[in-house]
């Protein structure tokens, strides 16, 4: 009889730290996933800025080469039409990387969503890189 309660009594002990290591594995994992978010959705933004120095940094040249009217807005419609492709693209490779186990914790679905997401957790992302406030 005590022997098959110490049985049970070590059983028991050993579900209840896999169930306690399981829990602290997937807070542990949801916190790197949603830092993993914070910081490429700030890399994707510091990108976003790249793009539009190049942008007008093109722009200027073109004028300063006198380039025809409709060069110049047939650049800008291609810029914004690639502008809007990489957005749209980038966010849907960052989503589908996602597993299918941590899609709940998701909390942005688009460029804009995204973006309001990481206004919101600013502080959080520039303690993440580590950059001074």
């Amino acid at each position: 009889m005590e022997i098959s309660l110490y049985f049970l009594i070590f059983i028991f002990g050993y579900i209840t730290c896999r169930t306690f290591y399981f829990l602290q594995a997937t807070r542990k994992s949801i916190f790197i996933m949603r830092a993993t978010h914070l910081i490429c959705l700030a890399w994707l933004a510091k990108t976003m800025e790249h793009f539009s120095y190049a942008h007008t940094l093109r722009l200027f040249h073109m004028e300063e080469a006198k380039d025809t009217d409709h060069n110049i807005v047939a650049f800008k419609l291609r810029f914004e039409d690639e502008k809007e492709y990489y957005k749209r693209k980038t966010i849907e490779t960052l989503l589908h990387l996602n597993p299918p186990f941590f899609k709940e914790t998701l909390e942005f679905d688009d460029w804009t969503s995204g973006m309001e997401y990481l206004e919101l957790n600013k502080d959080r992302v520039l303690e993440l890189l580590g950059a001074d406030n």
